[in-house]
Parts: structure tokens; C-alpha cells; sequence
């Protein structure tokens, strides 16, 4: 955890070149679960932290979950990212108190255009710790985000394919965990994107299934300082009452 601070206080202080420069760009929980297709530019590092709380009566861990996510994104070339991140979960009962080290990488196979979507694929790797039964587990994304327009100023559709697999689920667990998640996105200022999505998929738990839908803001403060606010509501079935996600990144350009 120290180390995640130190490392947090030195971007914070940075001064760099401009390395923000696209309110639209998503990621994991920046404002809402869905992801876009575009990776960090190359030569950037960044930092993000997210949280997220969520309210679930369905959870067997307890119904209150609050998980924090420092990461780490480098683009060392053109088109590829990796990230490096250290997930921790507190809630309302001792089994929810759980950490992690995981690592994952994208590679975009298109850049956006008015015509074509661009299209990327994510694969990570993630090892949890603490109290509790534990899973380390593997993931493969599918990414695609579709211009609206003839400028990258223009709204965008994205889409996400998720599947998840655990490799030493309990006996309540799924194995494999499958979600579809849907996504629009627009420009509300210069430097302000409104994102709305729908995340449908199954819960690590069998029998469960969910969706959510949730709406946020991302706004960049300056070249360097972006800053994001969502929340979600559950529909039917064993979906959570409701989540709210908030985020910070903060970039420079290495080289």
C-alpha cells in the first residue's frame, strides 16, 4: 500500500507534457463499467484510482462492497497497453476484506473511423489474497468503439464481450463467468463527456444473473487531470440496488 501512495504522490506532483486529450476515452469504472476500444497513447503513463460501492442484497459476502483500484497504464507501443493494478474490497462482513495483484494487456487491431469501428482485445491475469476462500482468475475482452460521426469530437457506441474463468471456484461458483455490456458516449463540453451503458452477464455466484444500467461523467480538468462520477441501478433478477463509481487519472508522456 505504500508503495501505491508514494507512487500516487509523485504523478500527482509531475509536471509533464499534455498527455490527456480525449474526454470520450474509457476505461474500466471511468465513469461506468464499459470499456472503449482505444489504448493509452504511446509513450504515456498513467495513473488511475477507481472506486466503486456497491449495494447488493444477493451478495453472500455481505450487501455493502466498496473496491478501490490503483493501476498502473504504460503505452510502450503503438497500439498495445498494459496495466498493472492492486484491487482491494472492505465490506460488511470479514470475508469481503480481500486484495489482489493483477496484471493484463490490450492490442488494437483498428484506429476509429466514420466507416469502421476500432477493435482491441484485452487478456489479464489476477491473483487475490486475504481472508476468505480465493480464485486466481483469467479474463479475454473483446473491444469495439463505432464513431457516430466524421470526427473523433463525434458521439460513440461501444461494445464489450467478457468472459472470466476461476480456476478454483467453490462449490457455489461459477466456473466461467460470461457479460455483454453496451455503451454510448458524447461530448457535453470541451472538455466533458456524458457515458451511459447496460451490463447484462452472470454473477460469480451459479444461479445468478444481473443487469445494471449506469450513466456518469468524465471530465477533464486540465492537460493532465481527468476526474469521473457515475451510478448504476439494477434491473430484475439478482441484480445489485444500486452502485456509484468514482475516478482519477492522472498522465504524463514518458517519451
Amino acid at each position: 500500500m505504500r508503495r501505491w501512495i508514494l507512487v500516487t504522490a509523485m504523478l500527482l506532483g509531475v509536471r509533464s507534457v499534455p498527455a490527456l486529450a480525449d474526454p470520450q476515452a474509457m476505461s474500466g469504472n471511468v465513469p461506468v463499467p464499459a470499456q472503449d476500444a482505444l489504448v493509452v497513447r504511446t509513450g504515456t503513463l498513467e495513473f488511475q484510482g477507481t472506486g466503486v460501492y456497491t449495494n447488493d442484497n444477493h451478495n453472500s459476502k455481505g450487501s455493502s462492497l466498496l473496491a478501490l483500484t490503483p493501476t498502473l497504464k504504460l503505452g510502450p507501443f503503438r497500439h498495445v497497453q498494459i496495466d498493472i493494478s492492486a484491487p482491494y474490497s472492505v465490506g460488511n462482513q470479514s470475508s469481503a476484506s480481500q486484495g489482489g495483484q493483477a496484471i493484463d494487456a490490450y492490442y488494437q487491431f483498428t484506429d476509429p473511423s466514420p466507416v469502421f469501428p476500432a477493435l482491441a482485445v484485452q487478456a489479464g491475469y489476477s491473483v487475490p489474497y486475504g481472508p476468505g476462500r480465493r480464485t486466481n482468475q483469467y479474463f479475454v475482452r473483446g473491444l469495439a468503439t463505432q464513431w457516430l460521426g466524421s470526427s473523433e469530437r463525434s458521439p460513440r457506441l461501444h461494445l464489450n464481450l467478457n468472459w472470466t474463468r476461476q480456476t478454483t471456484p467453490s462449490e457455489t461458483s461459477r466456473k466461467e463467468i460470461l457479460e455483454i455490456v453496451v455503451a454510448y458516449s458524447m461530448l457535453v463540453s470541451d472538455s466533458t463527456a456524458f457515458v451511459a451503458d447496460v451490463v447484462h452477464g452472470a454473477k460469480s455466484a451459479k444461479g445468478q444473473n444481473q443487469t445494471v444500467i449506469d450513466a456518469g461523467l468524465r471530465w477533464e480538468v486540465d492537460d493532465h487531470l481527468a476526474l469521473s462520477a457515475g451510478a448504476g441501478v439494477g434491473v430484475g433478477q439478482q441484480s445489485p440496488a444500486f452502485r456509484i463509481l468514482f475516478a482519477l487519472q492522472r498522465s504524463l508522456q514518458l517519451f
